[in-house]
């Protein structure tokens, strides 16, 4: 298949679903995919929730498994901060993630790292507890180029960030929260993916975490999306196959 169009030839975009039976299914499910990405696809990625409920989740969930490098975008962080955050993040999308091996050699993190470094962890680590037990804590906190580096924010906040930093250009985008309209989803993707030009170079997957009772939403969703809304597959590194 090109990956210059998805599969009614919506340049770029390839469109997959995940059910689970309810929230926290959903966060453990994300997880395990996340860490079911081969090697080849552990490329930074952003996470789009529609509430700040579902990101706090989200963080403490995703911190607690040590393998995310999380850069949190929510409410409480100024204008600035925001910017910085999400410079620092855009500034990993330039350099060889951990399947080109790189790490070893970083420079030391930017203003913009350290902001949304902690603002992640002093956000949520320890201080919001998420929806049961979740993932065991391990033993010590994995090398920073073993990270897979995430970006997560809610929908105000997506709206709300400079447009000149945008898009970011990245391949994968996990809704958590299912888009409640057109024009959300519409944000979404532009500004995370870029347009139609710019997905060109490269193979742009969404994938959403679809919940029991979330199925008319899901519903609605495929009547806008910009392309067909497919079952996940069993090897997820088949999303990005060419």
């Amino acid at each position: 298949m090109s990956t210059e169009a998805g599969p009614i030839g919506s340049v770029g975009v390839w469109h997959y679903y995940a059910a689970v039976g309810n929230r926290e299914a959903k966060l453990a499910t994300l997880v395990e995919l996340l860490h079911a990405l081969p090697a080849t696809c552990r490329r930074p990625l952003a996470i789009c929730c529609s509430a700040r409920d579902s990101l706090d989740s989200l963080v403490y969930w995703l911190l607690r498994s040590r393998s995310f490098a999380v850069t949190a975008i929510h409410s409480d962080l100024t204008d600035k901060e925001r910017e910085l955050a999400l410079g620092g993040f855009k500034r990993g999308l330039e350099s060889p993630g951990p399947a080109a091996g790189a790490g070893r050699d970083r420079p030391a993190p930017s203003e913009g790292e350290l902001a949304s470094r902690d603002a992640a962890l002093g956000s949520w680590t320890g201080s919001v507890p998420g929806p049961g037990p979740g993932p065991a804590l391990g033993p010590q906190v994995r090398p920073e180029e073993d990270l897979v580096s995430v970006l997560a924010l809610t929908d105000v906040c997506l709206k709300a960030l400079p447009k000149e930093l945008l898009p970011l250009g990245i391949s994968l985008l996990v809704e958590f929260d299912l888009p409640p309209s057109k024009e959300v989803y519409t944000r979404r993707v532009s500004a995370l993916f870029g347009s139609g030009k710019e997905r060109r170079s490269q193979r742009c997957v969404v994938v959403d975490m679809v919940e029991a009772g979330a199925i008319g939403v899901f519903r609605n969703l495929e009547s806008f999306a910009a392309s067909p809304v497919m079952e996940m597959p069993v090897r997820v590194g088949d999303m990005f196959a060419l």
